[in-house]
């Protein structure tokens, strides 16, 4: 009896330069691993307006060879603009303009299309990403949309209208591209104060959120009040009511159950599960209609943080092909769940005096039902992951996201090393996490990002994707 084990295979995400994607043996080195897909993070051409103009290519961190050597072999600045002028028709009745590619690049245009050709003559699988509404601002990282009358909101019908839009135009003059990875949105889940996703500091309070909470019968000042509750609510733990919670509510904050009964929290649970959900099915049913053969993701994060950032996986599968809950587990930084649980964990007891790190600890472990093991304390979190970390709580959060999303089949979680200063997983927490998601079925993974990528961490996807 064969014991080999499936392989599991990246969708290999690539940011600018894209000019990588010009050299063939881009293409060779990734079909030589076993690899037969890629994500362009943004689908743009990068225009030379002078030396002091645009960002930074490579951006500092990514240390790949092929991006220095794409842009040279030194640093340049570059303004990324659209890689097609826009269609007039797809856009009839959107206030939004969509920006449109400089003449002078419409041979970068062309050379970009040719490398597409020779990854899909490689039998290469080409997605494009809507990274966090590049879609919306115009298309993948192509412009920024005029925000001096107007702040866009995932709520206003214009934006998955323009989603759509943007896929279509892409389709158009990129045939080669066959799926969409929508990035988003969330609404936010950090509670530290003053962080980048403190769930407090993010803009609710808008006329857009207002009339669609009206139209789906939300009252919106109980919105805002629920979310003014839960800073109560979060403030009010002594040491015996913590345990109190432990012992009665096992779980509270992971169930979608408790969020819509709880009389104080119904309101704002509500409206940020409406809100999401319209947001992505009118994107997904719309490029649905154009483009019926288009393949659509849609990422989200940890299962135990759904309630809070809006999602519900188990509903999503209604409308998405595949999901793609993020594996993001580093420390320091944004996104990091090994951070965000180190913020819980040190607010809690910043806010309660009757707290101490253990016990707050083992609170975040009961309301998010997120098991943690003895010899990986939160305060260890900066270091190496131990064994029992990854089978406990990533398998934990892993199980959970193949069977929200519907089985492996449908499972292509995001699955990066780091996001903006934050501490970097290592080769081999990357080989752990890889193989506790193979041992559970999972056979592909979107991996974040190409152009940061260093050898030991190449020698890991390969060890999995070509056995």
């Amino acid at each position: 009896m064969s014991t080999k084990k499936q392989l599991l295979k990246p969708v290999m995400c690539v940011r600018p330069p894209n000019d990588i994607l010009f050299d063939e043996s881009f293409w060779d080195e990734l079909a030589d691993a076993g690899i037969n897909e890629v994500a362009l993070q943004w689908l743009c051409l990068l225009d030379d307006r002078g030396p002091d103009e645009g960002n930074v290519y490579p951006q500092p961190e990514d240390g790949h060879p092929r991006g220095l050597k794409a842009m040279g072999g030194e640093p340049v600045k570059r303004v990324p603009t659209a890689a097609f002028a826009p269609t007039p028709e797809f856009y009839e009745g959107l206030s939004w303009q969509p920006p449109t590619m400089p003449a002078h690049l419409s041979g970068q245009a062309e050379q970009l299309s040719a490398a597409l050709d020779m990854g899909r003559s490689k039998g290469f699988t080409i997605y494009a990403v809507d990274d966090k509404g590049y879609f919306l601002h115009g298309g993948f990282g192509s412009g920024k949309l005029d925000t001096s009358r107007r702040t866009p909101s995932f709520t206003d019908p214009e934006m998955p209208a323009m989603t759509v839009a943007r896929a279509r135009d892409t389709a158009k003059h990129f045939p080669q591209v066959t799926g969409l990875l929508l990035d988003g949105p969330d609404f936010k889940w950090e509670i530290k104060p003053g962080h980048r996703d403190d769930l407090w500091v993010e803009q609710i309070d808008t006329p857009e959120n207002r009339v669609f909470a009206t139209s789906n019968g939300i009252d919106f000042q109980a919105v805002l009040d629920g979310r003014d509750h839960f800073s109560e609510f979060l403030h009010g733990f002594n040491r015996d009511h913590a345990r109190m919670f432990i012992a009665d509510a096992p779980g509270a904050l992971a169930s979608h159950d408790w969020w819509r009964e709880h009389p104080k929290f119904t309101a704002w649970y509500s409206f940020k599960q409406a809100a999401v959900e319209w947001s992505i099915s009118t994107s997904y049913r719309g490029v649905k209609e154009h483009l019926p053969d288009t393949q659509v993701g849609n990422s989200s994060r940890l299962p135990f943080a759904e309630p809070l950032t809006g999602h519900n996986t188990i509903r999503k599968q209604q409308y998405i092909d595949f999901q793609q809950p993020k594996q993001y587990w580093w420390s320091g930084g944004v996104a990091g769940f090994r951070g965000t649980i180190v913020n819980w964990v040190d607010t809690l007891v910043e806010w309660n005096d009757g707290l101490d790190p253990d016990l707050a600890s083992e609170l975040f472990s009961s309301m998010f039902d997120f098991p943690m093991p003895s010899d990986y304390p939160v305060s260890a979190y900066t270091g190496e992951a131990t064994d029992e970390w990854f089978t406990t709580s990533v398998r934990d959060q892993t199980a959970k996201m193949i069977a929200n999303s519907g089985g492996p089949e449908r499972y292509m979680p995001w699955v990066g090393l780091e996001h903006f200063g934050s501490n970097w997983l290592t080769p081999p927490e990357l080989n752990r996490l890889l193989a506790e998601m193979q041992a559970q079925g999972a056979t592909r993974y979107c991996y974040f990002i190409y152009n940061s990528m260093k050898p030991e961490i190449w020698d890991v996807i390969r060890s999995f994707s070509r056995g």
